[in-house]
């Protein structure tokens, strides 16, 4: 029955229903939600609309066709060059928090490494604009691209705009993501919040990420990265000699779930093995098993 609704409703159609169970488990209700399928055309779209509300405004001509309230617009997403930046939010491989001014005194703040996590309450309360990718922590689908624009900062004609880019795009991940809501097993958020840590054995470490976070991130010579066998949980930045370690533990949302501990164990793990086996001490528990 479910196939059966997915495969005879219309893109829109699908795109609706994506948009209510967004708002409804991210708490988006104060947001206008639009979809791309990548960060790199969501830039060229925002830039491309931004610069011509731009245009519009410093063009007397256009004071005739539209209410001046219709052509206000942040004053906090420069352009440079015609082009608007993504400014992450959350820093990596560094593991430091930007301030929300910050990322939008620079340009567009990019979520994806905040957007479901333990930082999530923070983003929608101060963000006016923000665009994140759906898989990093909601874990939904890769193909899809998040835009959020809080509704009473931006003109219904910037909206309008946006909605009309979103119908000319061809987006993928649209019924995966409803089907994705649909897994009784799913939880909306990662719950994980790591603290500092440090190891003493088999390599002296202390983790050089801001505390609070869902990952470690750690100074260490290139060559022991080159070493260490790819995982899941694994991210390694040689050129900028950074091991970062991700923790997820799903959850609702409600409460988080400390990993330092897990972590550490993990990295022990690693630092003795080099990672050859994957079955670590400690693994998080599965999916349907968070708070």
């Amino acid at each position: 029955m479910a196939h059966s609704l997915l495969s005879s409703e219309t893109s829109a159609e699908a795109r609706h229903r994506l948009r209510l169970a967004l708002s409804r488990f991210y708490r988006l209700e104060q947001f206008d939600l639009f979809f791309a399928p990548s960060l790199h055309l969501t830039q060229v779209l925002l830039s491309q609309l931004f610069l011509r509300q731009e245009q519009a405004r410093n063009q007397s001509r256009y004071a005739s066709h539209f209410p001046v309230t219709e052509l206000n617009m942040l004053p906090a997403v420069p352009l440079i060059a015609g082009s608007i930046m993504l400014v992450p939010h959350v820093e990596v491989p560094n593991g430091r928090v930007r301030s929300l001014r910050e990322c939008q005194n620079q340009g567009v703040t990019e979520a994806s490494e905040s957007f479901a996590s333990v930082l999530h309450q923070k983003l929608i309360d101060e963000a006016n604009l923000f665009v994140t990718r759906l898989d990093r922590h909601a874990g939904i689908c890769s193909d899809l691209v998040l835009v959020a624009l809080r509704t009473h900062d931006f003109s219904t004609l910037v909206r309008s705009e946006l909605r009309l880019f979103e119908q000319g795009l061809s987006l993928n991940g649209t019924h995966e993501a409803l089907s994705c809501f649909a897994d009784p097993e799913w939880r909306p958020y990662n719950a994980a919040t790591v603290d500092a840590l440090s190891l003493s054995a088999p390599l002296p470490l202390s983790s050089c990420h801001q505390p609070g976070l869902p990952f470690a991130s750690f100074n260490v010579p290139a060559s022991l990265i080159a070493a260490l066998s790819d995982a899941e949980d694994v991210v390694k930045w040689p050129q900028q000699a950074r091991l970062q370690l991700n923790a997820n533990v799903r959850g609702s949302g409600k409460k988080s779930v400390n990993m330092t501990h897990h972590l550490s164990r993990r990295l022990q793990f690693l630092l003795s093995t080099g990672g050859k086996s994957e079955k670590a001490a400690g693994q998080p528990a599965g999916p349907g098993s968070g708070p």
